[in-house]
């Protein structure tokens, strides 16, 4: 996460930081306590304790100076106390710069990847400051500040993966929404097409059945017109039926029975009753009588009065 995508501090936060340093001004009786805020190369005062006495202003970032205290801190990363700046040549404009404060004990705040945040620091006029009383509850608070901001890293981290997750989830949504039209539009083209191969199978049954038909009735005919016995009369009547236009519908409704249906017409056509049917299948009567019914629906039969024996022997002949 570069320095341009860091979270905004919020003013809860904010606020809680803000009672450290009154409460440290308070503590060590100092005059000026800061929290400032680095952001590449420009620095700005992000708060600073409410005495009166306190020179400090907040304003916007300004260009990082090697003369003030705080960009040394930053650029070391390492706590940096200064008693008098007066006395080394190091810090000539240090106090000119820093509103007239030669005293300066600050420590570095970073990010959890180690980048720098700001300082922590504190400053006054007088060298005997009793901010030095102070320097192990200065490490607290730079330690809470860094937790601080540990934490509102990871708050964000987690927002802009919950972001993306959601932005994966909406695209994985859109995805499957269009292959589900798709889908739709593939099972209509299927449905199409198997129409049509009904269609087509239908039409080539009826050209089969229409071709056969117009080879075999001229024998039948001559066949009818010999002597025949009353057996084989009887064929020539069945095979007539079956060849009779009217009852190839018929034909097409039997190969629609399943496996259990076609077993019970067969007993139907032998004679058997429900009762022995359910008994030679080991169900109940009650399925055989569901299997009846669903025999007459496939085939057709709306009147009760005739019965599926009679309908089913011209196509199930008795062997």
């Amino acid at each position: 996460m570069t320095t341009s995508q860091r979270p905004v501090v919020p003013s809860a936060l904010l606020n809680k930081w803000q009672h450290i340093i009154d409460l440290l001004a308070r503590l060590s009786h100092t005059p000026a306590v800061l929290i400032t805020r680095v952001r590449q190369d420009d620095i700005s005062l992000l708060l600073r304790s409410r005495n009166t006495e306190n020179p400090f202003q907040p304003k916007g970032f300004n260009k990082r100076c090697s003369d003030m205290y705080c960009d040394r801190v930053i650029t070391d990363q390492t706590p940096l106390l200064i008693n008098n700046a007066l006395e080394t040549a190091d810090w000539k404009n240090a106090p000119s710069v820093e509103r007239g404060m030669t005293f300066y004990l600050g420590y570095p705040l970073s990010w959890p990847d180690a980048e720098p945040f700001g300082t922590i620091c504190v400053m006054d006029q007088q060298a005997d400051n009793q901010a030095l009383d102070y320097q192990q509850l200065m490490e607290e608070f730079q330690a809470l500040i860094n937790h601080d901001l540990k934490l509102l890293h990871e708050l964000e981290s987690h927002q802009q993966q919950q972001l993306q997750m959601e932005h994966r989830l909406s695209t994985l949504n859109t995805e499957i929404d269009a292959r589900a039209i798709d889908l739709n539009e593939i099972n209509t083209a299927l449905r199409v097409l198997l129409r049509q191969r009904e269609s087509d199978r239908q039409a080539l049954e009826q050209e089969a059945y229409a071709e056969l038909s117009q080879q075999i009735t001229p024998l039948l005919e001559q066949l009818s017109a010999e002597p025949l016995s009353d057996a084989q009369q009887s064929c020539l009547l069945k095979i007539q039926r079956c060849l009779a236009p009217g009852d190839n519908n018929a034909l097409h409704n039997l190969r629609l029975l399943s496996p259990a249906e076609q077993k019970v017409v067969g007993y139907i056509q032998a004679g058997k009753s429900s009762k022995e049917i359910a008994a030679l299948l080991h169900v109940s009567k009650k399925t055989v009588d569901y299997h009846r019914q669903n025999i007459r629906k496939k085939l057709g039969l709306n009147s009760a009065s005739l019965s599926l024996k009679s309908y089913l022997t011209p196509y199930f002949p008795r062997t």
